[in-house]
């Protein structure tokens, strides 16, 4: 049967990508989920995603799936053609949702889009085995090492999760309310764990309890729109667990203004108190008898990334550090570099097969300003760029070559 197999959760995944009722599923959906994976408007938005489906169709993907699922050779040819029909990007439609419980029950529900609703149903019915009828569902229970599972629809919603959500569902206990929302919408919530942080068996020290309640979640939602997919990403903190790291996490000063960065393929801009930082880890390392001694004190507040992009797929291959320019800003420049220099050394050490060697330096001039380009073994060759205030670090010959251009990330016109 189907829904016996190890690949059961995948299919809940990709249930939360299928087309869902017009009516919110959040709102059916039972509440205290602290995980979960949302969807909505792909129906008229699937033209995004076709590229997507070629390139795994001419990866394999789907045939990989398919045959991981046959392995055991227990699936039979309508279980393929069910999971076929679930694969199908076709599918992805109005709205989904699949989330996941603290007592590790899951619950995924959504509707199939009008083209394929009749097809996935009838293939659902076929392989039950021992179907039965529950307030207008037709579900199916399979029960393998130890967890039970329902599967099933009421002609037009697709159904499937572990029992205790099931149960929870049938009973009428609705109402979950995603901290996000979004066409692709992802989060968890680390509240309804905290219990099981301070249990004698985790044996956790109460300041690791402390750092990890700091960290509240973590939501990102996607948008696709005419003018470009948008994301949003959010991570709330709880300053009174650690007070020192949520200060850490949460600077008072403004980042460095984006559209003063070198124009990339993209642009990001932080502000983070590295000295602080650095401190902060030295003193959590003591607290467990590590002499770790980080002195970020040379280092400013802001750091900033820019992407140079690439237009060879086999480049990724080539250089795994990617094309990245990486703009750190500097209390003592000199002493930065030193230090920086130092764990380059270090990494280079760890990128040789002999665990030493591969590291070198050769000075040279970018943009007018001294540079370094270094050896670091089988990772490639790294720049270093001396500033007035600042360091830039480049993982490749293309990003370091940003610093020699005048196009800055205001001059985009998409900016």
């Amino acid at each position: 049967m189907l829904y016996k197999k190890p690949y059961l959760f995948l299919l809940a995944l990709v249930f939360a990508l299928l087309p869902a009722t017009a009516q919110s599923l959040p709102a059916l959906t039972p509440p205290g989920a602290t995980a979960g994976f949302y969807t909505r408007n792909l129906a008229i938005k699937k033209a995004f995603f076709i590229d997507f489906q070629t390139e795994w169709n001419r990866l394999g993907f789907f045939d990989s799936i398919k045959e991981l699922a046959a392995q055991d050779g227990e699936v039979n040819a309508d279980d393929l053609q069910l999971l076929s029909e679930i694969l199908n990007i076709d599918l992805v439609g109005r709205e989904g949702i699949l989330v996941v419980y603290p007592s590790g029950d899951f619950f995924a529900l959504a509707r199939p889009s009008a083209n394929r609703v009749d097809t996935l149903i009838a293939l659902l019915n076929k392989s039950m085995k021992n179907p039965e009828t529950r307030k207008g569902w037709k579900l199916d229970r399979s029960d393998e090492g130890g967890t039970t599972v329902y599967a099933g629809h009421n002609g037009e919603l697709i159904l499937i999760g572990s029992e205790g959500a099931v149960e929870r569902f049938l009973a009428g206990e609705r109402g979950l309310k995603p901290p996000v929302e979004g066409d692709l919408a992802f989060w968890f919530d680390t509240a309804p764990l905290w219990p099981l942080l301070e249990t004698p068996d985790l044996g956790l020290p109460p300041q690791v309890v402390r750092t990890l309640k700091t960290f509240g979640g973590f939501s990102w939602a996607l948008d696709i729109q005419d003018g470009g997919i948008f994301t949003r990403s959010r991570l709330p903190l709880n300053p009174d667990q650690d007070a020192e790291l949520a200060g850490l996490l949460l600077p008072g000063d403004p980042a460095w203004p984006l559209d003063e960065l070198p124009r990339g393929v993209g642009a990001s801009s932080f502000v983070v108190d590295l000295a602080a930082l650095g401190d902060y880890l030295t003193g959590y390392a003591q607290q467990f008898g590590q002499d770790l001694q980080l002195d970020l004190s040379a280092f400013g507040n802001h750091v900033a990334m820019v992407d140079a992009g690439s237009t060879d797929p086999q480049e990724m291959l080539q250089n795994p550090m990617g094309n990245l320019l990486i703009v750190l800003e500097t209390r003592d420049t000199l002493t930065a570099e030193v230090t920086l220099l130092s764990w380059i050394q270090m990494l280079a050490g760890f990128s040789t097969p002999e665990g030493s060697g591969g590291f070198t330096v050769e000075a040279l001039e970018v943009a007018g300003m001294p540079a370094k380009k270094i050896g670091v073994g089988m990772l490639g060759t790294l720049y270093l760029v001396t500033g007035e205030d600042r360091l830039y670090l480049a993982t490749s010959e293309r990003a370091a070559r940003l610093l020699e251009s005048q196009d800055r990330v205001g001059d985009d016109g998409t900016y």
